[in-house]
């Protein structure tokens, strides 16, 4: 990292009751960073009520406020802040806990230089993007209105030449570095597309690592199919991003425990279309956007937006649509309990054919016959984050 002036440098707060790990991180960390210090878990959170904090790294094992309600408190009251935890103490249930919590690291110690230097750079990335995001969502606010429905937001971008210039230069804003008005190279465009897939999951805590499980099913097809690299990168991507449009919907609809009226559903219908058209400044690859758009179709032509059946639907929209389907029906949602595997088998050939293309449905049943997705949900998740979607960025569009 640049070295850069003090205003400009971001700051990282250490948290612990052993002067001697504190020097060490301040040692390692002030050469690029603002740095504080803090002896207890009570320190800690007077700084953070008092200045602006990028980072914390925290240990966990502390007198008086430990390390996990330290954690569990900054992700409550202060939710931009990063979090690295450097503990010696670790086990399997803090780490687990920490995941959940959204850190951003789990370092054991003794700690390296080359170690703590690899995780504070990607949290800090990470929060750079959640900023840009977090201005993204304010100045969209700005172009199409806070309280507007998603019918009113496309309705107005489809009408108006000024209004798709607005949201294409505020995209392209936000794919650009903080420096020399370069597009943001692969790492970083990854980044703010993760932020952006998990604050729309934000809006259904039980849908959390939906986007990345979709991926993982998606790819798991794509594979089976044996289509090429470059169209497994493209499903993966779809399916990662294949709900981004959920950010123009209306928080209340997207919980709705009971039907909605038929204006209702039509708002939330048009998710798949927003999220096509959000897509298209950023120059993702128009299979991309297209099987975003068509996922939600169905091959009996009931689908929406379109009412495309057979095989006028993408295959790379049928794909997700399965593995879309399976995700929602395999999760625990909040109003029922998730399937087991039988009935999920079951619903899978009753739509096949009706819902669902019917070749792929054989596939799939196939693909769970072999136990690959018997796996803990969470666990998709986060291992598919680092293997979802980078190589995808940069793809030459159709």
């Amino acid at each position: 990292m640049e070295d850069r002036t003090a205003a400009e440098k971001a700051t990282v707060l250490i948290v612990d009751d052993e002067r001697g790990p504190r020097e060490s991180l301040r040692m390692i960390l002030a050469p690029n960073h603002r740095v504080l210090q803090a002896r207890s878990g009570a320190e800690a959170l007077e700084i953070l009520g008092t200045e602006t904090v990028d980072l914390v790294t925290l240990d966990l094992n502390m007198p008086g406020m430990k390390g996990q309600d330290l954690m569990h408190t900054i992700r409550s009251e202060y939710p931009e802040v990063e979090i690295i935890i450097i503990t010696g103490c670790g086990s399997l249930d803090s780490a687990a806990d920490g995941v959940r919590s959204g850190i951003c690291d789990y370092l054991q110690k003794p700690f390296d230089v080359v170690q703590v230097s690899a995780s504070v750079a990607r949290a800090l990335s990470r929060h750079r993007a959640r900023m840009r995001l977090s201005s993204f969502l304010r100045e969209l606010g700005g172009v199409v209105g806070r309280d507007r429905d998603a019918h009113a937001i496309l309705d107005d971008v489809h009408r108006s030449q000024k209004m798709k210039g607005r949201l294409g230069g505020l995209l392209e804003d936000c794919a650009r570095a903080e420096t020399d008005d370069e597009l943001l190279d692969p790492p970083r465009t990854v980044e703010f597309l993760e932020v952006l897939a998990e604050t729309i999951e934000t809006k259904d805590r039980f849908m959390r690592g939906h986007a990345r499980r979709v991926a993982f099913y998606s790819n798991l097809i794509a594979d089976r199919l044996c289509l090429s690299a470059e169209e497994q990168t493209r499903v993966r991507l779809a399916g990662f991003l294949h709900d981004i449009g959920k950010v123009g919907v209306p928080t209340d609809l997207l919980l709705r425990n009971g039907a909605l009226t038929k204006d209702e559903r039509e708002i939330v219908e048009k998710h798949s279309e927003i999220g096509s058209r959000l897509l298209k400044p950023l120059d993702i690859p128009a299979s991309v956007a297209s099987a975003i758009q068509h996922h939600h179709e169905w091959w009996d032509g009931r689908g929406y937006p379109d009412g495309l059946s057979g095989e006028e639907i993408p295959l790379a929209a049928r794909i997700i649509a399965i593995a879309d389907a399976f995700d929602t029906m395999n999760c625990e949602p909040p109003y029922r309990a998730a399937l087991d595997r039988s009935a999920i088998e079951a619903e899978f050939r009753r739509f096949a054919g009706v819902q669902f293309d019917p070749d792929l449905v054989k596939e799939f049943l196939a693909i769970l016959e072999t136990g690959v997705c018997d796996v803990d949900a969470e666990l998709v998740a986060n291992v598919i984050t680092d293997t979802v979607i980078p190589e995808a960025i940069g793809l030459p569009a159709n």
